[in-house]
């Protein structure tokens, strides 16, 4: 008896009519997605990388990072220590401030030489001067007094001549002797006249020797000691040059050493700062280990900044702008998020050169590559240490619908939209 009822209940309209319309929805729920939005076939997460490479050749420092870290904060941390840092720039560089120095050294001792060589020639040549000056003094004095008893013997012989004129005159003198008298008082005249030029020749050397120029015949117009004082001017002009471009290359050439020396302290070690949101994506070198210049050392990859990989149709092409929106979700996810498109390539342009985390592969001929931004991640870096990069995803792009097709798809995506809420609360 139950199970007639059983059958009539199952053969009944109703549950035909209900399993049919639940079989509807069922497909609808499951075409809906491919109705009101271009699903892409492959899809997966990737990231730009940041190489780290060694600075300069060193030892690596135990405590490096391992791969699969990730970085919630910035922080530094010790990299690489040098062994033997090249010091051969800086050693040349003390040499030259030392020669510098003692050139400079030399000059400054030469010119306090010659500043005491050029007191001494002039005292030297004020002693001269003076000397001359009280020569001529003595001479003027001389020759005033040679003057002096010259006019008096001048007056005297004018005396006697005119003494012997009148005695010729009366007869009793000879014409003779008082021809003799007047050539006595001429010559008499003409030696108080040149006492008188000689005179006035001595002031004018002592006006000169007063000024330190002396007019004698065998005399230049400065002594010996002036000359030299002149030729100690010249050289010292030289050594004030040479001490200046030496004092100047010594100050030069020590804030290049102290420039060097900072630049080897910094080369001594090198302190690397790790960036936030960032994972260690891969380790090229050891801990502990030797590396040379420009070495790789760490891929980090910025968590922050993933985006997602797709390959359409390159029909779509022109349907596909940058600035769209996409809806994303990750495969063993619920939770769909809604990046922004960024790029659109076309399969003949050429491949990617960045540093990525994820090989992209070249797109087939007759699709597209499209590359979708993630927002930033919410949470920390997920168990496995990889930021997602490599998951696959699903990826949704808004068709556009006119009419009916557009009042079937919103009703649809709320059919879908209910059956995912009972289907997640259940």
């Amino acid at each position: 008896m139950v199970r007639l009822h059983v059958e009539r209940f199952i053969r009944s309209r109703v549950v035909r009519r209900a399993l049919a319309l639940g079989i509807i929805a069922l497909s609808g729920w499951a075409l809906l997605p491919y109705v009101t939005y271009r699903i892409a076939p492959s899809a997966f997460v990737n990231a730009e990388l940041m190489r780290v490479t060694a600075p300069f050749a060193g030892q690596l420092s135990p405590d490096l990072p391992r791969k699969g870290e990730y970085f919630q904060q910035s922080r530094v941390v010790p990299m690489v220590g040098a062994r033997s840092p090249d010091r051969r720039h800086l050693m040349d560089l003390d040499q030259q401030l030392a020669m510098s120095t003692k050139r400079a050294e030399l000059a400054r001792r030469q010119l306090e030489e010659i500043a005491g060589l050029d007191r001494k020639l002039g005292e030297r040549s004020e002693d001269y001067r003076l000397g001359m000056v009280a020569r001529l003094n003595h001479e003027i004095g001389e020759t005033e007094v040679e003057k002096g008893g010259c006019l008096a013997e001048a007056r005297q012989r004018n005396d006697v001549a005119g003494r012997m004129e009148r005695l010729v005159k009366l007869g009793i003198s000879s014409q003779i002797r008082s021809g003799e008298a007047q050539a006595s008082q001429e010559a008499t005249a003409t030696r108080c006249q040149m006492a008188d030029e000689r005179l006035q020749r001595l002031k004018t050397e002592l006006g000169a020797a007063e000024k330190g120029i002396y007019l004698r015949g065998d005399a230049n117009d400065v002594p010996y000691s002036q000359q030299q004082r002149e030729r100690l001017v010249l050289r010292r002009q030289e050594l004030e040059t040479d001490l200046l471009q030496n004092s100047s290359r010594a100050t030069q050439l020590a804030a290049e050493i102290a420039e060097e020396r900072t630049r080897l302290d910094r080369l001594d070690h090198y302190d690397l700062s790790l960036p936030a949101a960032h994972v260690v994506w891969s380790v090229a070198a050891s801990p502990g280990s030797m590396v040379t210049e420009g070495q790789s050392v760490f891929d980090f990859a910025d968590c922050e900044r993933r985006f997602i990989v797709v390959e359409l149709p390159e029909r779509d092409f022109e349907k596909i702008k940058a600035g769209d929106a996409a809806t994303v979700r990750l495969i063993g996810s619920r939770e769909w998020k809604t990046g922004q498109i960024r790029q659109v390539r076309g399969s003949a342009a050429y491949g990617d050169d960045r540093l990525l985390a994820a090989r992209v592969p070249r797109p087939d001929p007759g699709n597209i590559t499209v590359e979708i931004s993630l927002p930033p991640n919410e949470t920390s870096a997920d168990h496995n240490g990889s930021c997602d990069i490599g998951r696959l995803a699903e990826v949704r792009f808004e068709r556009s619908a006119d009419g009916l097709l557009r009042l079937v798809s919103s009703k649809l995506k709320w059919l879908t939209a209910r059956l995912e809420l009972d289907h997640s609360s259940l």
